[in-house]
């Protein structure tokens, strides 16, 4: 087993069992979308030159924290000003 698999499975083995659900969602989102043509917008933020892997740990572990502390927005909030 890969290094980062065994990562996976040891914070699921850590995450409350309230936010399992919408981890597993957040997964198939980004798996489903990595697989269809939006793939490429998908990674327009990244930039390999400037985001570190530590970098974006350090965001997703900050966007956790927020999500456990209910820092969270209404879904129908969610794409406001957002016009596709």
């Amino acid at each position: 087993m890969s290094p980062i698999k065994q990562r996976l499975l040891e914070a699921i083995e850590r995450t409350p069992e309230s936010l399992l659900e919408q981890t597993l969602t957040f997964l198939e989102f980004l798996t489903s979308r990595t697989q269809t043509a939006l793939a490429p917008d998908f990674d327009s933020d990244f930039d390999s030159d400037t985001d570190s892997n530590d970098t974006i740990l350090a965001d997703l572990k900050a966007s956790l924290h927020q999500a456990k502390a209910g820092q969270t927005f209404p879904i129908d909030e969610l794409w406001d000003g957002i016009n596709v």
